[in-house]
């Protein structure tokens, strides 16, 4: 059986390594181990511009150096022509696009993953033309798709509702977990090189994650702001890339006054994401919407107590051990906070069910779950 796996998300420049990214990448790692042996996984990238190919490289050396396929000609052209992706790679069994859209193909089985529905449910946070493509691009690739797959029963139900997918094709495969993600070994290194390195200094709260306003960084920061004026000296940490219309979110912020107190940290090294969960007061997470929500359980499996949003797919991702807070309501969030910051009993058994609920989740169980998907989408178009 021949398998042909989309990557041309991760080959774009720019395109950055937040959870979508490590979704991709994760599940490559994996998938060889989880499909039986006479299945042969390609990739197959998609790009006109040269500039893409280093990109390119650099997937392929992190997930092992699979086989693949190239086409050079201009996406926007094969989009116009109609093109099947026969016609590009040549014949095989499957193939799954795990960036919200799947191409065309001739007959073999075709499987997307749709990670949430923000362009729909969130539109006024979203550039306008990113969400005019989406519309234009994602329901149809729902609609070929002979399965699809999200991470959460929250965006299973959008799909359904949104889309108008019947609820037996939409399958709910959840994200996994590395295994350098676990509570630190030394607190007292690592807050020194966190403070070297970024001017992080102990007792801070963490939001990890891309600076965007469906992130509800708004919310965060003026909860924070709400803490300080009751005397918490602790930093708020936003660490991570600006995203889509950072400059009036952040103007926003600041012309509130929430920004006191408030360290943005930009690009995180990787070897340093499991130092910051492993060493904040606490992490939160308030997004108004989340199609998953990784660093709920990074957070967790780092040792870290966790608040996050009563919306979206986080109660369900918390699995009840973590906080929940009104995303709309500060003072709520604020409360939140100080409940999961403050040593004591409370904090110290936040921290052991988070513990017992990242247990639960390992990339290795989610490549397994996407090769039985794969094996339905392959029986119901007869290639099995």
């Amino acid at each position: 059986m021949k398998l042909f796996f989309d990557a041309s998300a991760l080959a774009l420049r720019g395109y950055t390594k937040a959870g979508i990214y490590r979704y991709g990448i994760e599940l490559l790692r994996h998938l060889p181990d989880a499909l039986p042996d006479d299945w042969e996984l390609n990739l197959h990238f998609h790009f006109f511009r040269q500039k893409h190919a280093a990109r390119m490289r650099e997937v392929l050396q992190e997930t092992g150096n699979l086989p693949y396929k190239t086409s050079r000609t201009h996406p926007w052209i094969t989009s116009k022509l109609g093109t099947n992706l026969e016609s590009l790679v040549g014949p095989h069994d499957l193939v799954h696009g795990p960036f919200d859209r799947v191409p065309k193909s001739k007959s073999s089985a075709r499987v997307v993953t749709i990670h949430d529905l923000a362009f729909l449910r969130a539109a006024a946070g979203l550039p306008t033309s990113w969400v005019a493509e989406l519309t234009k691009t994602v329901p149809p690739s729902a609609r070929r798709a002979t399965r699809v797959i999200t991470a959460s029963e929250f965006s299973k139900s959008d799909i359904v509702e949104w889309l108008h997918i019947p609820a037996e094709k939409v399958s709910v495969v959840p994200h996994g977990l590395s295994p350098e993600f676990r509570p630190p070994a030394d607190p007292l290194v690592d807050l020194r090189r966190l403070e070297e390195r970024y001017k992080i200094r102990p007792g801070f709260i963490l939001y990890l994650g891309t600076l965007q306003p469906n992130k509800n960084i708004e919310g965060l920061c003026a909860a924070y702001h709400d803490l300080r004026q009751d005397g918490f000296e602790g930093q708020l940490v936003l660490a991570g890339k600006e995203g889509w219309l950072f400059d009036e979110m952040w103007e926003r912020i600041t012309e509130n006054g929430h920004d006191e107190g408030v360290l943005r940290t930009g690009y995180i090294e990787e070897e340093d994401i499991p130092r910051l969960y492993g060493n904040c007061s606490c992490f939160s997470l308030v997004s108004i919407l989340e199609g998953f929500g990784i660093p709920t359980l990074e957070a967790m499996a780092c040792g870290a107590p966790v608040v996050v949003a009563d919306s979206c797919s986080l109660p369900e991702v918390a699995g009840g051990a973590a906080v929940i807070v009104d995303p709309y309501d500060s003072r709520s969030i604020a409360e939140g906070i100080e409940k999961a910051a403050t040593r004591g009993e409370f904090r110290d058994l936040l921290i052991k069910k988070g513990l017992e609920r990242a247990s639960q989740f390992s990339w290795q169980k989610s490549a397994e779950a996407h090769a039985s998907v794969y094996r339905q989408a392959m029986q119901e178009v007869g290639r099995l």
